[in-house]
Formats: structure tokens, sequence, C-alpha cells
């Protein structure tokens, strides 16, 4: 489908699902700076840098608006902190009538946000990112971006190093199926790629890929099915709550695996046993998961609680999965913790001390 007329048919599911987790994170990200009495930060940007026209055929909403039902939801639950901070909606678009059309619909009265006027121009990307720059680069304030380009790699490797030195900053971009076989054949991906045939494998050697490049910057991925076709998202942000709320969404769309809207791993999990509780039927990811943080803790390789938060995030699990395993060390009386579940917010916060028990 062309880009121009992707807006005027209706959204299919993988693009429903595809929005339905940029909102999600939105939720989980504004709040982080508005609940406090005594907000972290005095200003947050959000940017949604190929916002289309804001809906499609059916007037089902797209991300700029997506952001916009997110504000107002939270404005209207009255934060300690959201009269103390400068929330800014920036939405860019590098075509003319669709920015006309979202500048018409973001003035109607179901998208107004009190205090709040969305700025919303014509611009490229790489013109937007010049504009916007001294505010991406400021590290008083907050920043969240969407890049969900529509099978064009505005994402270059240059643009993702930019991006992962942009401060106080969390992104979420869209890597379109023809990016992604783009990277089937870039010759760092293919070693990666045991069975390079294997379209499903793809998305996480593009991943992997970023990954190798992206210094501190902590990184997720999210694998979305339309038509076939493999499609994806990879989220990245500087700070280990960032990347655990986007772990939480993930898990929420995927709870045999946290990272795909089809069988990625092609376990050939049958109905049966999705409709068993998650403590009888353990999925593979999992099991692996719990067996390589036992071994961690028993190998005397886990001091503290950000300890385990880092082997969490480089699993692609969120912190509740490793309780069952903390569970059993502890009342196995193999370890001592003072926690059950690590918490995310102590990571640079006095994280507290893990302690392996010396047995005879």
């Amino acid at each position: 489908m062309a880009k121009s007329s992707f807006h005027k048919t209706p959204y299919d599911a993988g693009t429903l699902l595809k929005l339905k987790i940029f909102e999600l994170y939105i939720e989980a990200w504004i709040p982080v700076f508005t609940s406090q009495p005594e907000p972290p930060f005095t200003e947050i940007h959000l940017f949604d840098f190929f916002s289309g026209p804001g809906t499609d055929a059916l007037g089902n909403p797209g991300s700029p608006l997506g952001i916009l039902r997110q504000l107002k939801s939270h404005h209207s639950a009255n934060h300690a902190g959201w009269d103390k901070v400068k929330i800014a909606a920036h939405f860019s678009d590098a075509d003319e009538a669709k920015v006309k059309e979202l500048s018409t619909t973001v003035q109607m009265p179901e998208w107004i946000v009190p205090g709040i006027t969305p700025e919303v121009k014509q611009l490229k990307f790489s013109e937007a990112l010049a504009l916007y720059r001294p505010i991406l680069q400021n590290p008083k304030a907050a920043k969240l971006l969407i890049i969900d380009q529509f099978g064009v790699n505005a994402v270059t490797d240059e643009v993702f190093k930019e991006l992962i030195q942009f401060p106080k900053t969390d992104f979420i971009f869209f890597l379109s199926s023809s990016t992604l076989n783009r990277f089937r054949d870039h010759p760092s991906i293919k070693i990666k790629i045991d069975r390079p045939e294997r379209s499903y494998d793809v998305h996480r050697a593009a991943f992997e890929w970023f990954r190798a490049i992206a210094g501190k910057t902590f990184l997720g991925r999210f694998s979305i099915i339309k038509n076939s076709n493999i499609y994806g998202l990879i989220f990245g942000s500087q700070h280990p709550l960032g990347i655990h709320k986007f772990l939480q969404v993930a898990w929420s769309n995927d709870e045999i695996r946290g990272e795909a809207n089809f069988d990625i791993d092609q376990d050939n999990i049958s109905p049966e046993e999705m409709m068993l509780p998650m403590d009888v039927f353990r999925p593979k990811k999992i099991q692996v998961f719990e067996q390589d943080l036992e071994s961690a803790f028993l190998d005397d390789r886990i001091h503290s609680e950000a300890d385990v938060i880092d082997l969490c995030i480089a699993a692609g699990m969120t912190a509740k999965h490793a309780e069952p395993v903390i569970q059993k060390l502890k009342h196995s009386r193999l370890i001592e913790c003072d926690f059950r579940v690590p918490d995310i917010k102590r990571y640079y916060r006095a994280p507290r001390a893990v302690n392996l028990r010396m047995t005879s």
C-alpha cells in the first residue's frame, strides 16, 4: 500500500495493535512526570514525527490523537504535579494535506486538552529533528518520541546514534517489513541469523544489531505480523523505569513471550495450554529465564537488586518474572535479600543487597 493512501483505508489489526502499544506506553509515561507534588522536570515534550492526518477512513484515532487522549485523561485525573509542568505536544508530517487535516482535527472539542495547544507542522523527519534539536538536547526536559515511519528507513545508523544521545529521552520507532528485509542483507546481521530464510528472526537480529551500538541505553522490542509480513517496534530509554514500563506493555499483549502478536518461536502452543494458569503452564522463554536467573544467583553473580533488574531487562522480562526464583531460593535458604520483587525505582537509589548463603 502506498504511503499516501495508508490513512484512506481502515487500519488493519496489526496497525491497531501498534497504536495500542504506543498509547499504553504514553499512558504509563505521562504520570511519571506529573503525579508527584514536586515533579522531576519542569517541562515534558511528546513528539509524533510521522503523525499523518490523525485518523483512518473510519475515523479510528491514530497516534497523535492517542497522545491527546492520554493527556486529556491524565489532566482529568488531577495529578498533584500537573500544573507545575509545562507540557507540549509536537506533531509533524511531510504531507501537506495530512497536516492540514490534523490541524483541523486537533481543534475539535473532543481532542482539546486544557492548557495544551498541539503544535502541528509540515516537516520532513530530518527537518523536524533539526528544528527541535535544542529541545531534544535539553537535559532539563523529559521527551517521548514516536517515530512511526511507514515504508521508509528514516532511523538510519546516524539517526539512531543521535537518538540515544538525547538526554532524558524515550523513543519508539517502527520498522516496516521492507526495512527489515534490507537488514537481512546487512553483513553484520547475516552473521547473527542461523537460518536467514526464517523471516521471524530478522526483527530479533535487527534489534540485537541496534543493541550492540546502543551503549548504556536500554532497548526493547515487539514484533507484529500483518498479512504474513513481519514488522517491528524498537523502544529505547536511558532509564530502567522506562524500559520496564515498555516491557510491561509488551507482556500485557503477549503473555507467552512478551515480544510478538504471533508464535515467534514456533512453539506450537495448543489452545488448551493457553487456557492454563501461568503457575501451571510455563512457557519456554520463562523457563529459560528462570533457569538463567537461578544460576546467576547460585554462581554468586548477583549481589544487589540492580543486578537482578539488569538480568531481567537483558532477557526482556519484567521484574515480576523474577519473583518465583527469588521466593524459591529464599525458601530454600540459599540466598538472603529483603525483597521478593525487585523495585525498579531503587535501581539508582539504594538497591537492596543480595547475599548467597554458604552451604557446607
